[in-house]
């Protein structure tokens, strides 16, 4: 009899733990809903393909808010005004907190923050004194803005077009995607063991699962060779524990081939109705909870490039970065985020499109990164065919971790790089997309990866070098303050 009470008040209190965790995710729901109807709250999705810095960027941008009387921030007109008061940051219902004191640790030890693999998040709640009103004797206000950061990998936004696409559709996309020279090479065995099997005959789970390994490796390369239109993106950093859960799929060739009637009357243990089932599954477990818990929350979207080693890659991987950029576009709802859109379906109302890590090329060739991210952009919007949207495009360095100086009677980068201190030279970047005379003059572009500036006391608060991280604040929260 005591071992049902004592079960009877364990599950009492596992109920009433999980009405008290409802009733404060109600509660919060209710209360940023109101907020973000009154203009009061914005969800900031801060996202970039492998190797962008996106970790470097978010950690900077806190670091940038919470210290602004030190930072430089002059093209942040409340911080350049005197009117912010305080920033504190918080953790986000429902997502792991953003690592920002492991990622100011990393950078006072002289190391870039580790990568983050995963979503997370945080929340700073910022204090400011409104602007002035119409009597000038009236004292300011003070208002309070919430900025949800949302962090998510790149390559997730990369599986959203998979949502509109069918199981055979996505293959004929992956075989499209094999003929180009580079990836082609990366994937000879792949393509070998695929040619080899009969889709509409039954497979063996363990043959599945060598091919699927094959397939995910042959993703893992061209993420190092420099490629970013990957998918499905999540198996880029699976765990053991995910790896074995995993239900595995992969492109066959030849679909457009077979008629609907063959794959229809084909054994339900066929490879080709396999690989379908296990592809919706994915686009159901996966895909499609993204989208809905993180990606219509967004109100406005920062998406980084690392145009510098794009460029310094090859056109290859330059043109692959097009590709990827078109089929992200296509996944953004955009629209103006009126007074009901912002409460009952918010939209992405601005996105910012940002190059990092310009402190690899000289300050002469800030504007012509820039602009050839603005080109890489209208292309890709051209191409998506998506609606009317606030587009803005910025070329930012989150740490600068190199100074301007003369060598061998010409302008040169220092910085501090694996090898020690040294000199950075470069070709003249193309403001537009490059054409052939640009490849050819940046072949032997030999990119090499600074290290932070050495000695910063950042846990005491100190000033965190930047370029132009503030015209990045400016563009996506400017207008609320």
């Amino acid at each position: 009899m005591s071992s049902i009470k004592g079960k009877i008040k364990t599950t009492l209190k596992q109920s009433q733990g999980k009405a008290r965790d409802l009733a404060r995710s109600t509660t919060e729901s209710v209360e940023g809903n109101l907020e973000r109807l009154l203009n009061k709250r914005i969800t900031l999705g801060v996202t970039g393909f492998s190797g962008s810095g996106k970790t470097t960027l978010i950690t900077s941008l806190i670091h940038q808010l919470q210290h602004f009387p030190e930072a430089q921030l002059a093209a942040f007109p409340p911080a350049i005004q005197e009117r912010l008061l305080g920033v504190q940051m918080s953790s986000l219902n429902g997502l792991p907190l953003f690592p920002y004191q492991q990622g100011i640790e990393a950078l006072t030890k002289g190391g870039w923050p580790e990568a983050t693999r995963q979503e997370s998040g945080c929340l700073l709640e910022i204090k400011y004194l409104s602007r002035p009103g119409l009597i000038k004797r009236r004292k300011p206000d003070i208002g309070r803005l919430l900025l949800e950061l949302r962090d998510y990998p790149g390559e997730w936004l990369l599986d959203l077009p998979m949502l509109e696409m069918d199981y055979q559709t996505w293959s004929r996309q992956c075989f499209s995607l094999f003929d180009d020279g580079v990836r082609k090479s990366l994937a000879s065995e792949l393509i070998a063991k695929l040619h080899e099997i009969d889709p509409l005959q039954p497979i063996a789970s363990a043959t599945l699962q060598c091919i699927w390994q094959t397939y995910v490796t042959y993703l893992q390369q061209c993420q190092q060779a420099g490629f970013s239109m990957i998918q499905p993106g999540r198996w880029l950093h699976l765990t053991p524990e995910e790896t074995e859960q995993t239900l595995p799929f992969i492109p066959l060739p030849a679909l457009h081939s077979l008629s609907a009637d063959q794959i229809a009357s084909a054994p339900d243990n066929a490879l080709v109705k396999v690989c379908e089932r296990h592809y919706q599954n994915y686009q159901k477990n996966y895909i499609k909870p993204f989208y809905r818990q993180t990606f219509q929350k967004v109100d406005r979207q920062l998406v980084l490039i690392d145009a510098v080693r794009t460029l310094s890659s090859g056109q290859p991987v330059f043109d692959d970065l097009r590709y990827a950029l078109a089929q992200a576009l296509q996944s953004f709802d955009y629209g103006h985020n009126g007074f009901l859109t912002r409460l009952i379906s918010p939209k992405i109302d601005r996105v910012v499109f940002a190059a990092t890590k310009i402190d690899q090329v000289l300050s002469d060739q800030h504007e012509a990164i820039r602009s050839l991210t603005a080109n890489l952009v209208q292309d890709a919007k051209r191409r998506a065919t998506s609606n009317a949207i606030d587009m803005r495009c910025e070329a930012v360095a989150a740490v600068r971790s190199s100074t301007c100086v003369e060598y061998q009677g010409r302008q040169a980068l220092q910085g501090v790089t694996n090898d020690g201190p040294g000199m950075l030279l470069h070709p003249a970047i193309p403001e537009k997309l490059p054409e052939p005379d640009d490849w050819e003059a940046m072949k032997s572009w030999k990119l090499r990866r600074l290290l932070p500036p050495q000695g910063m006391q950042l846990t005491a608060g100190g000033r965190l070098p930047h370029i132009r991280l503030d015209s990045i604040l400016n563009d996506l929260l400017g207008d609320r303050f």
